[in-house]
């Protein structure tokens, strides 16, 4: 009886479990995000519209694919307003000091007379598909993937200027996203997996002499550069490869990881070239002006990689990039205008999409996300689908407590959840995953467009779905600044069910059984812990966490 028994489990949970494929991306849908999306010119004063249309299509992308998203405005100069795009993929640490985020970016603007093909519409159309491509996988990843789009990242002065400096953009993801989460999760910089940057990933020029090398006498010598040198001039300076650079000391781990990864995608006539720069500090070697190859570097660097090395110099960072104009097209560079889009050769588009998949691997990598893993929509409760409502009381003020609800307004087959908790006084969208390995339901609340709150970040709703007799029972703790005035840092637990609970119906005596360890904790942290801004108390970890501050 007990090994006819173990053999039914075993059957049942290899019959819920789901191998999933790492998928490639699409040759066809890189053409058409190019072509249909962005290869106009997108400066602020040459094709405003332009501009306008790719930031909704890529705002609107990422929320069809599941993503919490912000689109936020912030100020350049000259009263020009940029607009940044940022979309998190939550995983089983976000929120908690055991996150090690992944971020992947590119920059939405270009320069004044570019097509928008040239001037990085690759970069935005390699992070739409690793975003769909990431998104459309069943397991839940370990760690937090952020997808960012930046605008004003082109250095542009005078009047009609609104980032003389340039990567004004990623100075202010910097400074709203990187910089608080850093401070919430108390995670050591170092200890994230690191940010790509992709800036220009399509010119592929075969032809010998393709390659152009700035300020070559410099180039050959400077620390970092003489083996790429090297290198190239070994090649014929074909414009064949891909180039990365990265500091020796602080990106090694994640460009090691790229580079590895590039070799095992095959198609060796795609090449990878790297450049190891063996200053942590460059920025402030650039800034300084200080030694014999300052303005090489800031030839090279000064791009959207350059602000996560300025702001936070121990975040690993790496840049990939086809090198831009030091690399031949069909058109001299200093002819094109912004209706000459580079033509889509097949070696182009191949070329573009090892890259896209060599940073969708690398993200899978670095994010823990796993092969195997039960199937969400197998594992969660029947009842739990569209339409369904849970009820149950909150105590979120000391002597108050108030009855709330949790409507479930969709469940897609890749275990992604959308639902909005109402009270008496305020509601609140939410959307997030079923893990079904853990059943555990992780929720956070929706972006707002237009505005950098940080509550998506702070807040969030975890807890366990059970199935009863007549029923879902979803039990957990709400946590962080979730109310509508953000200086409450937190947690309250909560039961929340669908039923009935007369008659013979077993929903009661398992919520009670639930709810009085539940209670025992409430009572004795108060219900909520409550922090002002600037006080350094110490707080409830998350369940089963220490890592959380």
């Amino acid at each position: 009886m007990t090994l006819r028994l173990l053999t039914v489990t075993v059957a049942l949970l290899t019959a819920a479990t789901t191998d999933v494929s790492c998928q490639k991306s699409d040759v066809n849908n890189l053409r058409k995000l190019l072509e249909d999306h962005f290869s106009t010119n997108r400066h602020h004063v040459t094709n405003p519209a332009g501009k306008t249309a790719a930031k909704k299509f890529v705002s609107d992308t990422f929320r069809s694919y599941g993503l919490i998203t912000w689109e936020w405005n912030f100020q350049g100069e000259n009263k020009y307003t940029g607009t940044n795009i940022f979309a998190m993929w939550p995983g089983r640490n976000t929120g908690t000091g055991l996150d090690r985020p992944i971020c992947l970016t590119a920059d939405l603007d270009t320069d004044k007379n570019r097509p928008g093909r040239d001037d990085n519409g690759s970069g935005m159309a390699a992070v739409l598909e690793a975003a769909r491509l990431i998104t459309s996988e069943t397991c839940i990843q370990d760690n937090t993937i952020f997808f960012a789009i930046f605008d004003f990242e082109e250095p542009t002065a005078g009047p009609d200027g609104a980032c003389a400096a340039g990567a004004c953009g990623s100075k202010e993801f910097n400074d709203y996203v990187v910089q608080p989460y850093l401070a919430i999760t108390k995670v050591d910089p170092d200890q994230w997996s690191g940010i790509i940057t992709l800036d220009s990933i399509l010119n592929y020029n075969s032809s010998a002499m393709a390659q152009q090398i700035p300020q070559e006498d410099l180039f050959k010598e400077a620390p970092g550069l003489t083996n790429l040198y090297q290198s190239i001039k070994a090649n014929d300076q074909k414009g064949d490869f891909i180039a990365v650079l990265y500091r020796t000391d602080g990106d090694y781990t994640l460009h090691s990881k790229f580079d590895k990864q590039w070799t095992a995608e095959g198609n060796p006539q795609y090449k990878i070239l790297s450049g190891g720069i063996p200053y942590k500090n460059i920025t402030d070697i650039i800034d300084a002006q200080e030694g014999k190859y300052w303005q090489l570097y800031k030839y090279l660097l000064e791009h959207d990689v350059y602000s996560f090395w300025k702001k936070n110099v121990d975040i690993p960072a790496i840049t990939v990039s086809d090198s831009g104009d030091p690399r031949q097209r069909e058109k001299p560079w200093g002819e094109v205008r912004p209706e000459d889009n580079m033509e889509l050769t097949p070696d182009r588009l191949q070329f573009l999409k090892k890259t896209t998949d060599v940073v969708t691997d690398v993200i899978r990598d670095m994010s823990g996300t796993r092969q195997q893993c039960r199937d969400p929509t197998s594992e969660a409760p029947s009842g739990f689908s569209s339409g369904l409502s849970l009820s149950g009381e909150l105590t979120l003020d000391p002597g108050k407590t108030e009855t709330f609800t949790l409507k479930v307004s969709s469940f897609t087959s890749t275990g992604i959840v959308m639902a909005t908790l109402s009270g008496p006084s305020w509601t609140l969208d939410f959307e997030g995953r079923y893990d079904g390995d853990t059943h555990l339901l992780m929720l956070r609340p929706k972006a707002v467009v237009g505005d950098i709150t940080s509550k998506p970040l702070v807040c969030g709703m975890t807890g366990n779905l059970e199935e009863l007799s007549d029923g879902v029972l979803y039990s957990g703790r709400l946590e962080g600044r979730c109310s509508l005035t953000e200086e409450e840092y937190g947690y309250v637990t909560f039961v929340l069910y669908s039923g009935g609970v007369g008659g013979s119906s077993l929903a009661l005596p398992v919520i009670l059984s639930l709810a009085s360890g539940i209670l025992v904790t409430a009572l004795t942290a108060w219900c909520i812990v409550k922090r002002r801004r600037g006080y350094e108390g110490v707080q409830k970890p998350l369940i089963g966490n220490e890592g959380k501050p």
